[in-house]
């Protein structure tokens, strides 16, 4: 995860502040991922901004990420977070 999208994460939970001790998870969905706020569990790989979780990621679902990118970028509609494996273009 680059330091940009973990800041844009970091932002986002901060504006959910009622969710508690939830953060966003990145979910297996079959044909792709979808995010969705869960608690942390055990196993879970966890990206932080600073001190602050901002992303949990479940082991069997790591390992369809492999050596992934998560990124955000710029689009007309707001910052975009962008999910890219190693040789591909960003989508």
């Amino acid at each position: 995860m680059t330091d940009r999208a973990a800041q844009l994460l970091k932002d986002l939970q901060e504006v959910q502040e009622e969710r508690g001790d939830k953060v966003l998870r990145l979910i297996n969905r079959g044909d792709g991922f979808e995010p969705g706020f869960d608690e942390r569990c055990d196993g879970d790989q966890v990206a932080q901004s600073g001190e602050t979780d901002v992303l949990l990621v479940a082991a069997d679902v790591s390992g369809f990420l492999g050596d992934a990118t998560i990124d955000c970028m710029d689009t007309p509609g707001g910052p975009r977070l962008t999910l890219t494996a190693k040789g591909e273009p960003s989508a």
